[in-house]
């Protein structure tokens, strides 16, 4: 059972007035999409004042040119420049001040649980208030936001797991306390890690599981596990284990009795459309289509492997 719950605000004033006690909670702005342990929003462009102590640990990035003056953590406001692909960290419990023209921007908000779990050093770690200059895949991270806002959330929520985690990881390597010794996930997974991996995702592909699910298995951090893993196999587990699933959608599609519902929540999709939306992207054709295919193409001997026990 998905854990994502979706929320719209269309608030007609966004301001925190900068003369009052800054506000302790997220200000409800914006399109929305939360689990216990972490949050996504989208935000409209417009004129924002802002006077927040954050709960939650914030990375927040830009899809155009914001300017104004801003504090991160200080009562000093001093001009603020925020460019594509660049980052703003506010830290759990620290203050974030500003008055400014804002681009559209996406915030990406963590529980201090969350933020600990994805590194696994067994250390305290703290991200360090500030920001983070343009890096190549900053804009890449927005956009991956974008679309899956305005897809249906598109591979629901380990697809949305694998993007946080992936933009915490890099923040916690440039921006925290960890950030001088936080080791650089290894190049590749040994093959005893990579088959322990392998089997856990194809015993569970048709259940829901998440990034942590898969890391802790090889005793890995969700960020290093996910780095290691498209290192050694060229694929990220997201796109592995929607290759698994579709594979299995093709071996029980060739049964003719269950329905195409059936077989999207037997291969471990969350509904039919969210199958058929895949088998687009990878196979270029849509289910019904390919079990009207298979209809012309089968061999009646392996055909018996297919066949469906009757129910008792």
């Amino acid at each position: 059972m998905s854990l994502l719950q979706e929320f719209l605000f269309d608030p007609t004033d966004r301001k925190i007035p900068l003369d009052q006690p800054p506000l302790e909670n997220l200000p409800q702005w914006g399109h929305w999409i939360e689990t216990p342990e972490y949050m996504v929003a989208i935000v409209p462009p417009g004129h924002l004042e802002v006077n927040l102590r954050s709960p939650l640990n914030l990375i927040v990035t830009s899809f155009g040119l914001t300017q104004g003056v801003a504090a991160f953590d200080s009562d000093r406001l001093k001009p603020y420049q925020a460019t594509p692909g660049g980052f703003d960290i506010v830290p759990q419990g620290s203050t974030y001040r500003s008055v400014e023209d804002a681009s559209c921007f996406v915030v990406f908000g963590y529980s201090q649980a969350f933020l600990s779990r994805s590194v696994a050093e067994g250390e305290t770690i703290e991200l360090l208030p500030g920001q983070i200059s343009k890096t190549h895949w900053g804009l890449s991270s927005a956009i991956a936001m974008q679309e899956f806002f305005e897809n249906g959330q598109i591979g629901g929520e380990f697809y949305l797991e694998s993007v946080v985690t992936a933009v915490l990881g890099q923040m916690i390597y440039r921006r925290s306390t960890l950030s001088h010794s936080f080791k650089r996930p290894p190049e590749f997974l040994e093959p005893k890690l990579l088959k322990s991996a392998l089997d856990y995702i194809r015993s569970n592909v048709s259940q829901s599981f998440s990034l942590g699910d898969m890391a802790t298995v090889i005793g890995f951090s969700p960020y290093h596990f996910a780095r290691a893993f498209k290192a050694t196999t060229g694929i990220s587990p997201y796109r592995y284990v929607l290759q698994c699933r579709v594979e299995l959608a093709q071996q029980l599609l060739q049964d003719q009795e269950r329905s195409l519902a059936e077989v999207a929540i037997e291969a471990g999709f969350g509904n039919q459309s969210h199958m058929t939306t895949v088998f687009r992207q990878v196979l270029q054709t849509t289910p019904k289509q390919y079990r009207n295919n298979c209809q012309f193409t089968r061999d009646p001997i392996a055909d018996e492997k297919f066949v469906r026990q009757p129910r008792s």
